[in-house]
């Protein structure tokens, strides 16, 4: 009777729902999952979506260059990218350097394009994100070299 009973509830352990309760500030987009979002708004020149992802002030530290900005709209110039080449920007790799509940680092490898579809520029950066009440907004990039922002 034992065994049946032992084995009854070994059954049912199985089959019972658990609920697991994440905390109130645990974003529910990852910090790569920002990252890509980043590179989309970056793709339409959407300043105004990319001052939403990324926090302010944001800093730029490319190559022997560091600059820190009220917001990531004041780093970048669109028609200063286009007129160097710039069509759009494609990630090559995302890896996940680190993270804990208040912050992360990401490393992304990404091409720009020309309008013929060929690369002009391959490049890495890492991006530093910060939760901010349960939404990982970029802080700031370091680059190994200087990659225009179109400013130069």
């Amino acid at each position: 009777m034992r065994r049946i009973l032992l084995l009854t509830a070994i059954f049912l352990s199985g089959c019972i729902d658990v609920d697991v309760q994440t905390d109130a500030d645990s974003p529910e987009i990852t910090p790569t999952e920002t990252i890509s979002l980043y590179v989309d708004n970056f793709n339409n020149a959407d300043i105004k979506l990319l001052n939403e992802t990324t926090a302010s002030p944001f800093f730029w530290l490319r190559g022997t260059e560091r600059n820190v900005y009220d917001s990531y709209g004041d780093s970048v110039d669109f028609d200063g990218l286009r007129s160097d080449g710039w069509s759009y920007s494609k990630i090559n790799s995302l890896e996940l350097i680190y993270e804990d509940p208040e912050t992360s680092m990401v490393n992304m490898n990404f091409s720009r394009y020309g309008g013929d579809d060929q690369v002009i520029l391959t490049a890495s950066a890492n991006y530093l994100l910060i939760n901010y009440d349960g939404i990982w907004k970029i802080k700031g990039g370091f680059a190994p070299t200087n990659v225009s922002t179109g400013q130069d």
